[in-house]
């Protein structure tokens, strides 16, 4: 009998659960529609820029940048709540790395629609975008080459997680100065962070994914 007694503390505990469930889905529908009326009250008075078409009072110029405000700090958050929601959801039913890689996506996802929907409101045209793309993208990528190197790597340790957050490793790589032992404790776009015997120690996701990873020496030679 004893067994299927519940404590009143777990019915309240679960309730407590419940109920922040619903607030966070609750505050992802409000900033999510707000981001939404935002961009559309702004288009619909011409954008930041003004239009031909619409109005030319300052009271429009003001609404419109108004709303293209909102529209900002509330996509966001949106972008920003809804991928913790989705995270939380999924919790323990995949493991960290998978989580981690899930989390990066849709922030990468999210922003780009925010980015999209604020190009929008200053009226880019798409055909010069298109055309000045390619020139802008090489310039880019010769200025940015070792950020963008490492965020395509980071890319695919998150996806291919050849370990995870709380495994002990050896990377052993002639970039990084030889063998290199510790605890993973986390993982960005960027780096790797591991715990060491020295303390935690940042390295670059490209130098990590052309390293030869696998067990500290100590557990290779007890096995």
């Amino acid at each position: 009998m004893e067994g299927n007694h519940v404590r009143p503390g777990d019915v309240v505990l679960g309730h407590g659960l419940h109920w922040r469930g619903v607030i966070r889905t609750r505050r992802a529908v409000v900033t999510t529609t707000l981001a939404v009326g935002g961009l559309v009250v702004s288009l619909n008075y011409g954008g930041l820029l003004g239009s031909a078409h619409s109005h030319d009072s300052v009271t429009s110029r003001v609404v419109a940048g108004i709303s293209a405000g909102v529209f900002l700090v509330a996509a966001l958050f949106a972008v920003r709540g809804a991928t913790d929601d989705l995270v939380k959801l999924l919790a323990g039913r995949i493991s960290d790395s998978r989580s981690v890689a899930l989390r990066v996506l849709c922030l990468l996802f999210g922003y780009a629609l925010v980015i999209l929907g604020a190009l929008s409101l200053i009226r880019v045209p798409w055909e010069k975008l298109l055309l000045g793309g390619a020139l802008t993208g090489v310039i880019l990528g010769i200025a940015a080459q070792p950020v963008l190197g490492n965020i395509c790597a980071g890319l695919v340790l998150l996806v291919s997680h050849p370990f995870t957050i709380g495994e002990r490793i050896s990377i052993q790589s002639g970039p990084l100065g030889g063998r290199i032992e510790g605890e993973v404790t986390d993982m960005t776009l960027l780096f790797v962070q591991l715990h060491t015997e020295d303390g935690p120690v940042l390295l670059p996701n490209n130098a990590v994914l052309g390293a030869a990873i696998g067990p500290p020496a100590r557990e290779a030679l007890a096995e």
